[in-house]
């Protein structure tokens, strides 16, 4: 082989590994998740330019599919509160008293401190952010009492999907904090994800398909949204997977327009969050173009690392 084929396929190689590398860009809202020119997700560290009060930061959108479908939405005009992939409560309480709504953006303020991103291993990245919880309603709002540390691992794409972990710490600051959902049958709070809806839209975990309820529906370790919503009314989809095994693990508000899809935790009834050992929530999205195996992916979600 001549010398000058061989630089060629050197250059070709260097190309390749550049154009498929994680990495982000910073803007002054926030930061754009990118794997070579595809972008990925973005997350809104201050979103300046629909920061509807304080609280509006703090979560993922836009959000894209492998073909490069933008598939979230953010404050759509049914429920103006709903913001890309977050994770919120209705009932933020100290000493069993309301001191803001987390889920509404009411009386509540995301103070993010950091941001970081690393490339923690060959073909995955980790964002990891730190957020402190205030709200006006306690201490004029300039004492915190819950901080947030979250680390999203972000996978490269694999054939024609793409896996987002999130594992979510929440730690006390102050005593007697405690959360919980929406104080009716439905319960809902957690981890949420707002995205586009077909008409066609199918729901569908291990036990096959799954009908929406105005109540929870109990769905196993993760649920598979699907339908066209790739590029030019194409297959395509989410799948949202439960790494926990609280009691409400297995608990989903599905809704087939107009709504987000939750993962709920803990339900109606607040629990307590320790001053001294965090709880940890953990999931994972997948996000994909075309159509996937159900099974294969679910075995390899399940085989996962976490911290």
């Amino acid at each position: 082989m001549n010398k000058t084929k061989l630089l060629l396929i050197i250059s070709l190689f260097i190309s390749a590994s550049a154009f498929s590398q994680l990495s982000m860009e910073r803007t002054d809202e926030g930061i754009l998740l990118i794997e070579g020119k595809k972008k990925i997700a973005f997350y809104k560290k201050d979103a300046i330019m629909m920061n509807l009060d304080k609280g509006r930061n703090n979560y993922f959108h836009p959000v894209y599919l492998p073909d490069g479908t933008l598939i979230t939405e953010d404050a759509p005009a049914d429920h103006i509160h709903h913001r890309g992939i977050f994770w919120a409560w209705h009932q933020v309480l100290i000493d069993g008293k309301l001191i803001g709504d987390q889920w509404e953006l009411k009386d509540f303020i995301h103070d993010v401190k950091s941001v970081e991103f690393h490339r923690v291993e060959e073909g995955m990245a980790s964002l990891k952010t730190i957020v402190n919880w205030n709200s006006p309603a306690y201490e004029n709002g300039k004492k915190p009492f819950v901080q947030e540390r979250v680390s999203v691992y972000i996978h490269e794409q694999q054939k024609n999907y793409r896996i987002l972990q999130f594992e979510i710490e929440l730690k006390a600051l102050v005593e007697n904090v405690a959360l919980g959902g929406s104080d009716d049958v439905k319960g809902y709070g957690g981890f949420s994800v707002r995205v586009k809806l077909p008409a066609d839209v199918v729901f569908s975990s291990d036990d096959g398909v799954l009908i929406p309820h105005n109540e929870a529906v109990k769905a196993g370790d993760y649920v598979n949204v699907s339908g066209s919503m790739a590029q030019h009314s194409q297959p395509g989809g989410v799948l949202i997977y439960s790494a926990n095994e609280f009691e409400t693990a297995n608990d989903w508000i599905l809704r087939s327009e107009n709504s987000m899809q939750n993962a709920v935790w803990p339900g109606r009834q607040p629990v307590a969050l320790s001053e001294s050992e965090p709880t940890v929530l953990r999931y994972a999205v997948v996000l994909y173009s075309g159509k996937v195996k159900e099974k294969r992916l679910l075995k390899n979600l399940r085989k996962l690392s976490w911290n």
